[in-house]
């Protein structure tokens, strides 16, 4: 059994009955920043949950009970030993957790009952009582149901007063007593070990018949120069008086006063602290933190206009003078025209019959949800009734108001979509076409590397490229430390939006279609600056997150989806790091083998840093900032789906072959995450649609059916695909 950290990081929340920062490390032990409100937990190969639990619940109780409070620049305490505070503390945090939670007094009775097993203090139990009184009293605090101590009088007393203490200033006043009581014991075991010597030494002279000497000086001479002789074989004092020894009692005295050479320190718990260390050396990585960054959305969004206008200066009829000498130019922009005008009027049915059934479905599911209550009228068409019928009142039907929904879409204008991006572009229009009859509000971004050249302030257009430190005066997020780098050519291109007027977006939508057709038929030149690129897929999230909170404010949207429309997972993300040598922040690969996203006190686990793992971290991050917000994906598949569904659904081989049979009876798949509400996975030979039905003059029936089936394969995918995101948001 291993122990889940992140449940074990929750547990700690759930103690503190607040939202600490927690962090799982590399770290020797256990720790917390009073200040910051982090609890750092190590990250042991450890199986034991007693002892994970034991030490989380310790931890929060010094993030409950522990001020942040620098003792040691008080006259009072400044000599007391920090080892004294820390064990006197330890102890009081302790009792009042267990008194907090009476749960956790089996966590701290079997965790340091493993502990002690494994001999983490390393005692020899025949030697309690020579014990230093500083591990002596941190052994009964933590395994003393375990040992037998045999405290004195006083120290009993000072015992008794630190199992009550309540505050954190009674702690400092007994970690003084403490103190002031283990110098008086070690001055006392000083002056018996010398009394001792003397007794010792003049045994040692009778037995060998030497005659005792009266001069006091050279008896000491003699004992340093047999302390210097004994010290020089390499024995310690103990031993050499061990052998002498004859009386028990006199053993005793020899072995308290050979153990107090350094009072002011804690064996025990830095024996505990060695033992510990050794645990975090497992083959676990060290854990990267990373935060979302705040993004400068004025100098990332591209505005539709500002495209539309490029674009249609672009796609404008040209003479020879512009390079169009035999016509090229102008006849394949008529055809892509064309082509466009085709499919418009070819989905319009389509879209109409989605909308009807959008409707019907927002019905059922306001009638499913509405109430029916009696109003204490009589209905005089019942009354005639109320001999056998106890019904005889009028009743009053409640339906509840709708949601306002409102339409994000994110779509992958990557290289890697050049053989799929007009089937993309078909289905993207026809949910577009869609929101716009059932006005929901929407908005489309294009997300990309390449067409910051659109924007006036970075460069006149005429530029093909900029490295990321040309654009370095054009930063878009700051350099803080932990934050996840945006790079500075990531763009957000608009090229949709409800908000345009309706001629001014069938006019974006067909300067779209142009654009896609010169970038895939390559007949005629595209826009340079709206190029295909890479696919900075996590940016867009990041970005597309804060975008929604804004259109969410000022559209009054109650329930907003983002769907993702892209055949493969983004690039890897970088994040800025402090440099241990001139103390600059840059920015390094996220390669971790294992990374968190933080957002406030909540932390997401970001798998390895890159690919679909840290994805869907990302998608949670942001989803926990977006109340009442979905994610949806769409993937566009040009290879086996196999890979994609055990990516990113991660389940076993079974529910795979059950993904196969959805697969051949809808012509797709589709399934949950944690972070992606519906993922749906379409294969995008199914989706290039042949709209006419293509045969040659004097075919046969065979052919004719044939030909007839392909034209509709294509058309059944498109339909079940947009009826399962039309049944997602209804």
């Amino acid at each position: 059994m291993t122990v889940n950290i992140e449940v074990k990081g929750n547990l700690a929340k759930l103690l503190s009955t607040e939202n600490l920062i927690i962090e799982h490390k590399n770290v020797d032990t256990a720790s917390f920043d009073v200040k910051r409100r982090v609890l750092t937990l190590p990250q042991w190969k450890i199986d034991s949950n007693f002892v994970y639990d034991m030490l989380v619940a310790h931890e929060v109780g010094h993030a409950l009970f522990t001020p942040d409070r620098n003792f040691k620049l008080e006259e009072e305490y400044k000599d007391v030993p920090f080892d004294y505070v820390n064990v006197v503390e330890d102890a009081r945090i302790e009792r009042l957790m267990k008194q907090k939670y009476a749960g956790l007094n089996r966590d701290f009775y079997k965790g340091y009952e493993e502990l002690h097993a494994q001999n983490f203090f390393e005692v020899d139990e025949e030697q309690l009582d020579s014990l230093k009184l500083i591990d002596r009293v941190n052994l009964y605090f933590k395994v003393g149901a375990y040992l037998c101590f045999d405290f004195n009088d006083a120290e009993n007393q000072l015992i008794t007063e630190i199992s009550q203490a309540e505050t954190f200033d009674e702690v400092l006043a007994l970690s003084k007593k403490l103190h002031e009581l283990s110098k008086s014991q070690q001055e006392q075991a000083q002056q018996d070990l010398q009394a001792l010597e003397i007794k010792l030494d003049a045994q040692s002279q009778e037995i060998d018949g030497t005659p005792e000497t009266t001069d006091e000086q050279e008896s000491t001479d003699e004992q340093e120069d047999d302390a210097e002789e004994t010290e020089g074989k390499g024995d310690t004092i103990e031993e050499t008086l061990e052998d002498k020894i004859t009386d028990p009692d006199d053993f005793v005295t020899v072995t308290k006063a050979g153990n107090h050479s350094d009072i002011d320190v804690s064996d025990t718990q830095r024996s505990f602290d060695k033992n510990a260390e050794e645990l975090n050396k497992s083959e676990l990585q060290e854990t990267t933190y990373v935060s979302l960054p705040q993004i400068d959305l004025d100098r990332v969004v591209i505005g539709h206009e500002t495209l539309r206008q490029k674009l249609k200066a672009h796609f404008t009829l040209r003479d020879e003078a512009d390079g169009d000498v035999n016509g090229y130019f102008n006849h394949y922009l008529k055809v892509g025209i064309s082509d466009f005008n085709k499919f418009k009027l070819s989905s319009r049915k389509d879209v109409n019959n989605l909308v009807k059934e959008f409707e019907m479905k927002k019905s059922a599911d306001s009638y499913s949800r509405s109430a029916t209550s009696r109003t204490g009228m009589l209905d005089m068409t019942k009354l005639h009734t109320y001999k056998y019928n106890e019904d005889i009142f009028k009743k009053v039907t409640t339906i509840p108001e709708g949601k306002n929904h409102g339409l994000v879409f994110l779509l992958d204008w990557s290289g890697s979509m050049h053989n799929i991006l007009e089937d993309t572009l078909k289905q993207l229009f026809n949910l577009v076409w869609f929101c716009r009859k059932v006005q929901i509000p929407f908005e489309v971004y294009a997300f990309t590397n390449d067409s910051y050249i659109l924007d006036p302030d970075v460069s006149d257009g005429t530029v093909s490229y900029l490295a990321e430190r040309e654009l370095e005066p054009f930063r878009i997020t700051q350099p803080i430390i932990g934050n996840i780098h945006i790079p500075n050519t990531f763009r957000l291109v608009n090229v949709l939006s409800s908000q345009q007027r309706a001629r001014d977006l069938d006019e974006s939508m067909k300067l779209l279609w142009l654009q896609t057709y010169a970038l895939v038929q390559r007949h005629i030149d595209y826009l340079r600056g709206f190029a295909l690129s890479g696919t900075p897929l996590n940016e867009a999230i990041i970005a597309v997150g804060q975008l929604t909170k804004e259109i969410i404010k000022t559209r009054k949207i109650q329930k907003c989806h983002i769907v993702v429309l892209t055949d493969g997972d983004g690039f890897h993300s970088d994040y800025y790091v402090q440099s241990s040598y001139d103390d600059q922040v840059y920015s390094r690969a996220l390669y971790s083998g294992n990374s968190c996203i933080r957002v406030g006190s909540k932390v997401f686990s970001g798998g390895s840093g890159s690919g679909s793992s840290f994805t869907e971290g990302v998608v949670k991050a942001v989803k926990s900032t977006l109340p009442n917000c979905s994610f949806l994906g769409i993937r566009l598949l040009e290879r086996d789906y196999r890979y994609f569904y055990m990516n990113y659904a991660r389940h076993s081989y079974n529910e795979f072959e059950e993904m196969k049979a959805q697969n051949k009876k809808e012509g797709m798949i589709h399934f949950t995450t944690d972070a992606f509400d519906k993922w749906y996975g379409i294969s995008a030979t199914k989706l290039r649609v042949d709209d006419e039905l293509a045969v040659d003059s004097g075919a046969d029936k065979r052919s004719i059916s044939t030909a007839f089936k392909k034209m509709n394969r294509g058309k059944k995918t498109n339909k079940v695909m947009v009826k399962q995101f039309i049944d997602q948001i209804a």
